[in-house]
């Protein structure tokens, strides 16, 4: 896993970043969110505790 975490609710899945920023955007997890560390650092500074998530693909 990379630099944070943002995890969703009680659920096991999370929006986090890697430390293979080559695989962002590929279908290579079990749910979670894949984001390249730079932009999860500057999400995970500016959302606060309880934030909506809403996913669209």
């Amino acid at each position: 896993m990379g630099a944070r975490a943002l995890y969703i609710g009680n659920t096991l899945y999370r929006v986090h970043g890697t430390n293979q920023p080559w695989t962002v955007g590929q279908a290579n997890s079990s749910g979670c969110i894949r984001m390249t560390n730079e932009d999860v650092i500057d999400l995970y500074d500016r959302v606060k505790i309880g934030a909506q998530i809403i996913v669209r693909h």
